[in-house]
């Protein structure tokens, strides 16, 4: 029996803070997991579903609008539940992440747009309160 917690109860309070949309709506952070690093700014579970919601959705241009209304309002509802107040106990999850950018160990950014994302807490292996950045090339 490992006495390895499931994931950080700490980190869990500041997504739960975020969640609980409070006057915190994001806080910046760089994330280790697996060997590497993911850095943007947690989001509650609401926005990040909203976001995807009319993100996804603006991709479906070969579908009729009746259809890509459903699918956003289907989206839209998986965030509902954190439209509530969050309880302190379970803790969450899941983090969701605005403007997420990804970097090996070292520090070197992996190509690609900034992104949403969505991690399970247990997987988190440490954090850092702020995000990385890429060095401005030039």
């Amino acid at each position: 029996m490992s006495n390895v917690p499931d994931a950080d109860a700490f980190l869990q309070f500041l997504v739960n803070l975020v969640n609980n949309g409070s006057q915190i709506e994001s806080i910046g952070v760089t994330l280790q997991m697996g060997g590497m690093l993911v850095s943007g700014s947690i989001v509650s579970g609401a926005e990040y579903f909203d976001s995807f919601a009319a993100s996804f959705t603006g991709s479906l241009d070969k579908v009729d609008d009746a259809t890509r209304k459903a699918v956003h309002a289907s989206l839209t509802e998986l965030g509902d539940v954190f439209r509530v107040p969050q309880p302190a106990d379970p803790l969450p999850n899941y983090i969701h992440l605005a403007d997420a950018l990804f970097f090996t160990a070292d520090g070197t950014p992996i190509a690609g747009q900034p992104t949403l994302w969505r991690g399970r807490t247990s997987a988190v292996d440490g954090f850092v309160l702020g995000r990385l950045q890429e060095e401005a090339a030039g």
